[in-house]
């Protein structure tokens, strides 16, 4: 990486320009720390599920391009307008040939958008240098370019403690990618989504998932059974030996069983065999203690993730609303059709 010494004289030499979907997966190519949430298929999906207009500023010297951030156009259930990168997305490292170069895209991206968008947002692994900044969610990543007797000796007692304990109630695990598998994480995901009083995924989206990216080579779905049945069930992306636990599941009935260690554990092993170098447990809010501990418990590192608003401002608290704590409520006491309902009216705001 060559670092250009003066942002004045990188923003002298550089001009903005706007690329195709093709043209930024060709950019992603050039970057070994590229992952399945920077892929032309997953900013596909989102754009063809929700319908927003797809943004890609570049910076671009002697013709060729130095970093480019994806971003989305969305609104608000209220209404405002927003510029993100990219909703629906745990977070996006940007890629970059230099950090003087990013520094100037940013300043570029403000100048251009003006007063367009009531915010800006690059959700992303570090502070921007010219943006506003806010951290109330983080990521844990445990290395897996290593032995697995080694990985598990970093294992916590009471992770050793379950997953004994799963062994011992007969649980299963296969990893799959057909159809019926996903129908499979879907109900199990309903439930999920029901207990905690969360809106659920319209099922269009995880049929796009389906076809998009897992019938793609792009992910797998591990399934927990017990006695056949399906009590545990998660979605992984995989991309540039980044293994991502994007999406989890499990029957609230069956939780004594310990299947989410059980599923965790393979999924986990599954990275090791198939040669990634890491293991992504996916973002959790800071006041999530209880899951954070859990996933610090495998031997993951935390790391901070930063909401960087090149405009706009961060919001002044991330607690649920009263209008969401009442709809939280509402959802625990009746059917799932309301959770399933509910999500497919009101998700593509919830970003």
């Amino acid at each position: 990486m060559s670092i250009i010494s003066s942002p004045t004289q990188t923003e002298s030499t550089c001009k903005l320009d706007w690329l195709t979907l093709e043209q930024w997966q060709g950019f992603v190519n050039t970057f070994e720390e590229s992952s399945s949430f920077h892929c032309q298929p997953w900013i596909g999906l989102i754009r063809n599920q929700y319908g927003f207009k797809l943004h890609i500023p570049a910076l671009i010297k002697h013709d060729e391009i130095r970093t480019a951030i994806p971003f989305f156009q969305t609104r608000s259930l209220r209404g405002k307008r927003k510029l993100i990168s990219l909703p629906f997305t745990d977070y996006l490292p940007v890629l970059s040939k230099s950090p003087s170069h990013l520094n100037v895209l940013s300043q570029k991206i403000q100048t251009h958008f003006g007063n367009q968008f009531d915010s800006i947002i690059l959700k992303t692994d570090g502070p921007i240098p010219n943006a506003k900044n806010q951290s109330h969610q983080v990521v844990h990543v445990l290395r897996t370019d290593r032995p697995l007797e080694d990985i598990e000796a970093g294992f916590a007692n009471p992770i050793r403690i379950n997953l004994k304990k799963a062994k011992r109630r007969g649980l299963d695990f296969q990893i799959r990618t057909d159809r019926a598998a996903m129908d499979i994480f879907f109900q199990l995901h309903t439930l999920t989504r029901r207990k905690l009083g969360v809106p659920v995924q319209p099922r269009s989206y995880f049929n796009r998932l389906q076809t998009e990216i897992i019938e793609n080579g792009l992910g797998n779905i591990g399934i927990v059974t017990k006695q056949n049945l399906p009590i545990a069930a998660g979605v992984l992306l995989s991309s540039n030996r980044r293994l991502i636990y994007k999406y989890a599941a499990s029957d609230p009935a069956a939780l004594a069983d310990r299947p989410n260690d059980w599923l965790v554990y393979h999924c986990i092993k599954l990275a090791v065999d198939s040669g990634c170098k890491n293991f992504d447990f996916g973002i959790s809010e800071k006041s999530q203690e209880g899951l954070r501990r859990f996933k610090k418990k495998w031997g993951a590192e935390e790391k901070d993730i930063f909401h960087n608003f090149l405009a706009g401002s961060p919001e002044t608290t991330t607690e649920p609303s009263t209008a969401v704590r009442a709809a939280g409520a509402v959802i625990k006491r009746t059917p799932t059709i309301v959770c399933k309902t509910l999500g497919k009216v009101l998700y593509k705001y919830s970003q």
